[in-house]
Order: structure tokens, then C-alpha cells, then sequence
């Protein structure tokens, strides 16, 4: 049986724990977070989390259960804590009255709650029912309005990220918003300031929120009065010093080369999970790197030595090589992960995965022109313009040659109708596959890419469903539930054989 739950902190098992703590911690959802996360069980312990269980996710024998409310009573009677506040309604207007009434009573709890779910009670409907991708189809979150506070702006920085672009931060006089100390808010542009009769609010008193009980947001001055200093424009970059130009509603640093918040972004974006998977790779490394090897663009990369990097501090043998090595595998990574390395404006994975569908060349794509662009899928005027101004540009053309000539070859996909036909020939077309542990020939990413192309549906966990699943080293409770369920188990040495034979 799989049950699921909510690891919780009361809040006033937070309060007594800060009474006697050298580091008292901020708020109860944070410290339950990072106590789970710690691989300290003795500091987890210290912090004496709770939890509320609400469903039963998997079980080998049959349910002795129909409905969400038999469901809970059968959690209750086998010992498992559910939380007392559960109430069942028969029409949406009830449903609608109690969340009213919730929402007042909100800091009543012992507890923190952002809102309620509403769930189907009748099992058999919710199986009916079923799931979208990611969820399910018979319950709903009700969020409730962001909380609000007041404090004051102390002023208006302005910082450069990976394209350039000059984002504006307000830092306030920290303020308690949910349990959560707030010191910065995030603003857009220019035009959201003056939107929100920001332009004279610097030293003045303005209303704050976290939307979602997440987001720090700024809503506007609690006086309409411009008896503030005034937020002004930057007109040159506050980090290199170049004079900034205006693209749209936005500002831009062009000193792509020269400017360090810029280049440590681009080549942390650059060596990402989701674009060339350099591992370990970081921002602090990108930062030393560009400090103390001059490296600027991600095209520098892939000229380094292992003598320049045995040089540097907290560098030694095995690091280094590792990093090297890192690196050289990151050059046949696929056409899609390549192009969102490169970091085009007003793209992201979903655009640079249809556009090496599409294209099927670098070369292709390079030469396509904006008319082109925009005949493709979800691709309107502003980013088939990105696209094409951004392979125009002769310093990205540059940098894309030095990575060519460096041997970076970024790999092709399969056409649809040719995979489709090899994957049909696969044990594992059509079946549910979970990978467990670490593989020593790829990464788990990787392989999952390789078993897709295949007609696999991965998945993140081992059910009744799973037709394989793939274990590599330190295979931990996915292998367990699996041999209990009696699930193929397949090694790394037999995975590798099936993919080679396709």
C-alpha cells in the first residue's frame, strides 16, 4: 500500500523551537522544507515535524472503500493522522460559503494554509475521470487573496541578466507577510512603476503582497501624493557602465562581452540541465572562471585545458579532469538542448525542441528568415524577429563557429516516421518504464530521452502499471517496490544492449 501525506511544522512547535535555538528559523514552511531535505536525521528530528495523511495512492488488494470519506476513516483506523478539518457538501454553494468562512478563519490554525482543495467524494467518478498530465481532473485548489502589508521603499536597483535586459528591484524595510520576511520585490520595467504610481515613491510608504503566498509583489503607494524621491531610468548599465538602449518596454546592456552579471548568467544558463548538461558546472565557477581565465562566452569553453583550470583555487586533479571531461561529453548533446544553450531571446525549451524537429540542421535554421519563422507553430512576429536578429548577429555567429571548430556536433532527431517505424520493432514501445539509481554510460535524462524515442512513457514512479524498470547503481526503494510487485528489472549492461540493437 502507497499512502500519501503533508510533512507539516506547527507553528507553535516553531515558536518554542526558536525560544531556545542559536539560529532561530523564519517560518514553519521553510523549516519543515529544509528539515526534510537534510541528510542530518538527528537536526530533522530536532525540529518535531508533523504530518496529515489524505489518500491511498496504491494498493495491492482491492480498496475496502468507496468513496474520499470511507477512504479517510480507513487512514484513521489504521493509525495514520488525518487532518480534523474535513467537511462534505452537496451543492457548490455550500462549497463557496465554507471557503468564505475558511479564509476568515485562516490564522486560527496552528498551522500554514495558502487555501483548500476540493475533491469528489465517489471514487468511481474520480476513476472516470481520471488525470490530465500532470492533474487530476477531480479536485481543484482554492487559493486564498494574497496577504497584504505595508512598508516602506527604500529604493530601486537596477540589475542585468543573461540577454542583457535590466530588470528593476525595490528593496523595502523588511516586513512580515505569512510567516515570511520580506525585503525585496521584483518590478518589471519602467512603465509597471509608473503603472503602479511608483515614479515618486522612493522613502514612502507603498502596499506589499506575496501572490500565490510565494512571490513578493509590489501593488502601489498607500498615498496618491508624489512626495517620494523619484526611481529614474538608468541610462547606462549600474554594472560595466555601458550606455543602455531601449527595446520596447524594456532596457538592455549590448556589452555582451564585458559585462559580468551577463556572462556569468549566459554560461550558467549555457552548462543547465535542460541545455548542455555540463556537470559540475555552477555560477561560481562561471564567475571564477571569467575572473581568472578570461572566459567570456560559452565558445571559450570548450578551449580550456586541464593545466588552465589546475590552476585555479579549489581546483585539483580530480576536479579539474572531471570538468574537462564534463565538458568534451556535453558536444554531441542533441539539436534541441543546443539551441536552448545558446539562450535566443523569447525562446525556451518547448520553441528550441520544434525548431530542431522542424529544421533538422543548424545550418537550416540559421538561414531561415522571419516570413519562414513565422509559418511554424506558436510562432508569431516577436520571436520569429528573435530567432532570426539573434543568428544575424555576428558575434553569436562567432561564438557558434569557435564551438563547431571546437568539435561540438549537436545531434539530429530521428525523422517522426522513421523512429516511429524502429521504435515499433522495441520491447519497450508502448510500455511504462521508471529508471532507478546511476547509470555509468549516461545520465538518467539522457536515458529517458533514448527510451521516448523509443515509444516509452517514463515515469516517476513504480505502480501496478509499470511494465520495466531500469536499474543502475544504488538502486534504492523504486527497485524494492518493484520486485515486490513482480516487475521486469533490467540492468544497465541489458538496457544498453536493447538500445544499441534499435
Amino acid at each position: 500500500i502507497e499512502v500519501q501525506g503533508e510533512g507539516i511544522m506547527y507553528l507553535s512547535v516553531l515558536q518554542k523551537y526558536n525560544e531556545t535555538a542559536a539560529e532561530p528559523l523564519k517560518n514553519a514552511r521553510n523549516a519543515a522544507a529544509g528539515a526534510l531535505r537534510n541528510l542530518n536525521p538527528a537536526v530533522t528530528a530536532e525540529r518535531k515535524l508533523d504530518a496529515f495523511f489524505y489518500n491511498v495512492g496504491y494498493s495491492s488488494a482491492p480498496r475496502p472503500y468507496s468513496t474520499h470519506m470511507e477512504m479517510l476513516e480507513f487512514l484513521r483506523a489504521n493509525r495514520f493522522k488525518v487532518n480534523p478539518y474535513v467537511k462534505y457538501f452537496d451543492s457548490i454553494d455550500a462549497v463557496y460559503e465554507e471557503l468564505m468562512r475558511l479564509s476568515e478563519r485562516r490564522h486560527e490554525l496552528d498551522y500554514l494554509i495558502d487555501g483548500a482543495v476540493i475533491k469528489l467524494n465517489d471514487l468511481r467518478t474520480r476513476d472516470a475521470l481520471g488525470y490530465t498530465d500532470k492533474f487530476p481532473r477531480w479536485a481543484i485548489a482554492f487559493k486564498f487573496e494574497a496577504e497584504e502589508a505595508v512598508t516602506v521603499l527604500r529604493e530601486v536597483v537596477w540589475n542585468p541578466g543573461r540577454t542583457g535586459k535590466l530588470t528593476p528591484l525595490a528593496i523595502v524595510e523588511p516586513v512580515d507577510i505569512g510567516g515570511v520576511t520580506v525585503s525585496n520585490c521584483t518590478l518589471n520595467n519602467m512603465d509597471d512603476i509608473v503603472r503602479k504610481g511608483l515614479r515618486f515613491a522612493i522613502g514612502t510608504e507603498i502596499y506589499i503582497r506575496r501572490a500565490n503566498d510565494v512571490i513578493p509583489e509590489i501593488l502601489g503607494k498607500v498615498t496618491e501624493a508624489d512626495d517620494g524621491g523619484e526611481i529614474v531610468a538608468p541610462s547606462v548599465c549600474p554594472s560595466c557602465g555601458s550606455p543602455v538602449e531601449q527595446r520596447g518596454a524594456h532596457l538592455f546592456c549590448p556589452n555582451k562581452l564585458g559585462c559580468k552579471p551577463q556572462i556569468v548568467a549566459r554560461l550558467s544558463h549555457f552548462a543547465s540541465r535542460d541545455a548542455m548538461d555540463i556537470e559540475t558546472f555552477s555560477e561560481k565557477t562561471a564567475e571564477q572562471l571569467l575572473e581568472e581565465r578570461g572566459v567570456k562566452d560559452p565558445a571559450d569553453l570548450y578551449w580550456l585545458t586541464k593545466d588552465d583550470l589546475l590552476g585555479l583555487t579549489r581546483f585539483g586533479e580530480k576536479k579539474a579532469q572531471n570538468l574537462i571531461d564534463a565538458i568534451e561529453k556535453s558536444k554531441t548533446r542533441d539539436l534541441a538542448s543546443f539551441l536552448n544553450a545558446l539562450g535566443i531571446p523569447n525562446t525556451g525549451k518547448t520553441t528550441t525542441k520544434m525548431l530542431a524537429e522542424h529544421y533538422r540542421s543548424l545550418d537550416a535554421l540559421m538561414a531561415a528568415t522571419p516570413e519562414e519563422l513565422m509559418n511554424l507553430p506558436d510562432v508569431g512576429g516577436i520571436v520569429a524577429e528573435s530567432i532570426h536578429a539573434f543568428f544575424a548577429d555576428s558575434l553569436n555567429r562567432e561564438s557558434i563557429s569557435r564551438m563547431l571548430a571546437a568539435g561540438v556536433r549537436p545531434t539530429v532527431p530521428e525523422p517522426a516516421a522513421e523512429a516511429a517505424a524502429n521504435a515499433a520493432d522495441s520491447p519497450f514501445f508502448g510500455k511504462t518504464v521508471v529508471l532507478t539509481g546511476t547509470l555509468s554510460s549516461m545520465t538518467r535524462d539522457e536515458a529517458a530521452k533514448k527510451l521516448e524515442a523509443l515509444g516509452a512513457k517514463v515515469a516517476g514512479s513504480v505502480s501496478k502499471k509499470t511494465d520495466f524498470v531500469i536499474a543502475g547503481e544504488s538502486a534504492g526503494s523504486k527497485l524494492t517496490k518493484a520486485r515486490e510487485l513482480g516487475v521486469t528489472v533490467i540492468g544497465e549492461e541489458e538496457l544498453l544492449n536493447i538500445l544499441n540493437s534499435n
